[in-house]
């Protein structure tokens, strides 16, 4: 292929390097923008006997208060109807919303914040999901019953969904077996850490339409929640997606918008909200805490014969995308391998936190850690090369998930191999406490009905228009793509994000589908546009349409290149042909997931006094499909590889008595530049057959080995074993002070 597969630089890029680009914070729709700002419960669970608001509404300057009184009585959530937007009678977290103020600047609001008074009847919480499942816990939703959900959820207590599958016979798979091993593991919670905060502006014109500026992933779903918590027509809410300071899939879930419309209507007045640091670590959607635990039967050459899995992950105060996530952890939660007995529970479980939510690779890391600790484990207990015990059991073609569904374009042993061949290509250092470790991952890759447009402009060039947020580079693979079809350089493709009042309805990005999905879309609408390219310069070539072919901005005959005319004179053309002007507008359905398989391996060096881990060297291999664009697929593979680095060994959310102990960057440790070391990525490239031109997803499996690699890393240089990430130097050097003989 000309375009599809070069290295390219994104299309975007000087808008972003010369500060032209607009994010949410930018937004100025008027003179005047007031400031919004939330009320947020101080008790992690609390019944609210009383809510005053006149010193708020009195102090000079504020131009709106609102509550729940203010609001629908509505109840919403895609799974369970188990959350009101402001809290009525009982706070269920330390952050859950309480009211929210506009004034005529940020001083003024926060004032006004704090005039609002609320009574509280503290009660006990859990942040725990285990302890939440126990019978003595405190209900976290009383009147569970009467919420709706979508039918056969297993619901008791503060159990919101229960996933379980079997196949096979466990009981049998055990017998059989020459040895059982069992564990357990805990992944705490951890957050997505973009660099922009949430932010909202909102104007409500006197039509009675709100228009909302928003830092989102998902335009559509999100103006879908706006018009559901307000009860406002669909056609009276218009989002404009601004440029994106990251997200990672904590930026699918309405925030601070529906405040923003609220506070917008009753003042009359555009209001913006703008999150602190603190609020958005409290109050948003992070990653779920797992407890797990494995019981595997192997025989003695490393078959696996069954395996036995529990997974609690605590959700947070309503369900939110909890039950999607458990239940997708039910089926990636065996790993990439074939086990013919299996039984698999997972529950998702309410918890006194912020509503946990996607991000990037949703369960993954958790599970892959669990899954390839344990197989570590077994293989050196075994005597076998860790290696080969992967490739003894890894899925091939015609496996099947836990769910029963047929696997097609698998690629595991190969990504496997790779990567050890990689990291073996440069020998060991000698030395003591010198360690490596390897880890695979596999992430079930399909997409959401989606559509794009596009057109051929009167000057020859190519516009696409989307709805399509983009967050990592998808608009310039987009824009391979039409210039592959259409024979034109990417520099005469355009692509632009349209809002929900005039971009064609598109996929949220997000799940490692936006290009499968919205690549589909214009590989279809290109296609299209092409066949009506030939349609009118055949008149003019007096030649069959299907004789013709693109390239170079022309388009000519197949073997008479001398009969051609250029894009330009066709798109002037078009505009007297009877077809009229050159546009197609397609869509794609939902796609049939295809597995991306990942491997990883590193070379650390852990000092046995101090715990420091540091990492000489990191191999990524990932299955691509067609790298669209490699460069960006690198990119993208590094960033998820420094994101799971992080979550292995230094992130975590703690809380004490229910209160999120570390809600800024300086004491939530992420990966910085000073941490990270270099990655070595290894595409393996298979055109997937669903993909456009063979595309597959890349940006969640780079995420999910890192915390397994570095715990067998850890293990492999000092000989101890991390069952709850982080594994902070604390954790190892008390490990190795357990380990000494007394």
């Amino acid at each position: 292929m000309r375009v599809v597969g070069q290295e390219l630089p994104r299309v975007e890029i000087l808008e972003k390097v010369t500060g032209q680009s607009v994010f949410g914070a930018d937004v100025l729709p008027g003179d005047r923008v007031l400031a919004g700002k939330m009320v947020l419960s101080p008790h992690p669970h609390a019944r609210i006997t009383a809510i005053r608001t006149e010193r708020a509404e009195r102090l000079p300057g504020v131009k709106a208060v609102v509550t729940a009184a203010d609001l629908p009585d509505v109840r919403y959530g895609r799974f369970v109807r188990d959350e009101a937007y402001f809290a009525t009678t009982k706070a269920r977290y330390a952050g859950d919303r309480i009211a929210a103020v506009a004034a005529v600047d940020e001083e003024t609001a926060e004032e006004a914040a704090r005039l609002i008074e609320v009574d509280y009847e503290v009660l006990p919480s859990v942040t725990s999901g285990l302890e939440a499942m126990a019978p003595d816990a405190p209900l976290l939703h009383e009147d569970y019953a009467d919420y709706w959900s979508q039918p056969d959820l297993d619901r008791r207590g503060n159990i919101c969904g229960h996933k379980q599958i079997v196949r096979g016979d466990v009981a049998r798979g055990f017998a059989e077996a020459d040895r059982i091993f069992e564990h357990r593991f805990h992944v705490p919670m951890v957050h997505q850490t973009y660099i922009e905060p949430h932010t909202a502006t909102a104007r409500f014109d006197a039509s009675g339409k709100a228009t909302v500026w928003a830092s989102t992933q998902a335009q559509f779903p999100l103006r879908a929640a706006i018009a559901q918590v307000l009860r406002m027509p669909m056609t009276k809410v218009r989002v404009i997606p601004t440029e994106i300071g990251g997200g990672f899939g904590g930026k699918l879930s309405p925030t601070v918008e529906p405040a923003a419309v609220a506070l917008a209507r009753k003042a009359r007045l555009p209001v913006r909200i703008v999150m602190s640091r603190s609020e958005d670590f409290q109050t948003t959607n992070p990653r779920h805490p797992f407890h797990l635990r494995y019981k595997t039967g192997i025989k003695h050459d490393g078959t696996i014969t069954a395996r036995e899995i529990e997974v609690v992950l605590g959700t947070g105060f309503s369900a939110g995308s909890g039950v999607m996530i458990s239940q997708g952890a039910a089926v990636r939660a065996p790993g990439p391998y074939r086990i013919p007995n299996l039984k698999i529970d997972s529950y998702c479980v309410y918890t006194n936190t912020s509503t946990c939510g996607a991000y990037r690779g949703p369960a993954g890391p958790q599970l892959a850690f669990a899954s390839e600790s344990q197989m570590d484990i077994i293989a050196r207990e075994l005597g076998i090369d860790p290696v080969e015990m992967r490739l003894r059991n890894a899925m091939v073609d015609g496996d099947e998930t836990p769910a029963g569904a047929p696997l097609e374009d698998v690629h595991a042993k190969e990504t496997l191999l790779k990567a050890a061949e990689a990291m073996n290509a440069v020998p060991k250092p000698p030395g003591e406490n010198v360690g490596r470790g390897m880890a695979m991952a596999h992430w079930l890759v399909g997409g959401m009905a989606s559509s794009a447009g596009v057109k051929l402009n009167e000057d020859g060039t190519v516009a696409i228009l989307t709805g399509l947020v983009d967050l990592s580079g998808a608009s310039t693979s987009l824009a391979q793509i039409a210039a592959e079809v259409l024979g034109v350089s990417l520099a005469d493709v355009h692509v632009r994000t349209a809002d929900t009042d005039f971009a064609p309805h598109s996929t949220l990005s997000a799940g490692s589908q936006a290009l499968k999905s919205m690549g589909g879309a214009v590989l279809l609408a290109a296609r299209e546009a092409k066949r009506q390219i030939q349609q009118v310069a055949a008149d003019k070539l007096e030649a069959d349409p299907g004789d013709l072919e693109l390239d170079g901005n022309n388009v000519f005959v197949k073997g008479s290149p001398e009969r051609s005319v250029t894009l330009r004179e066709v798109g002037q053309m078009a505009l007297e042909h009877e077809r009229g002007p050159i546009v197609s507008t397609q869509s794609v359905s939902r796609l049939t997931p295809h597995p991306a398989m990942a491997a990883h391996a590193a070379e650390v060096e852990v000092d046995p006094e101090t715990g420091h881990v540091r990492i000489h060297r990191y191999v990524a291999a990932q299955d691509v499909g067609t790298a669209v664009n490699p460069l960006s697929v690198r990119g993208q593979i590094e960033g998820g590889v420094m994101q799971g680095l992080g979550q292995a060994l230094s992130e975590a959310c703690t809380f004490t008595d229910g209160k999120m102990d570390n809600p800024n960057l300086l004491d939530y440790k992420i990966f910085s530049a000073l941490d990270a070391p270099p990655v070595e990525v290894h595409l393996i490239q298979h055109p997937c057959a669903s993909g456009p031109l063979g595309a597959k997803g890349v940006g969640e499996p780079p995420i999910i080995p890192p915390p397994a690699v570095m715990a067998n890393a850890v293990f492999d240089a000092v000989g101890v074993r991390i069952h709850d990430l982080p594994i902070t130097p604390e954790k190892i050097v008390k490990a190795l002070k357990a380990k000494r003989p007394a």
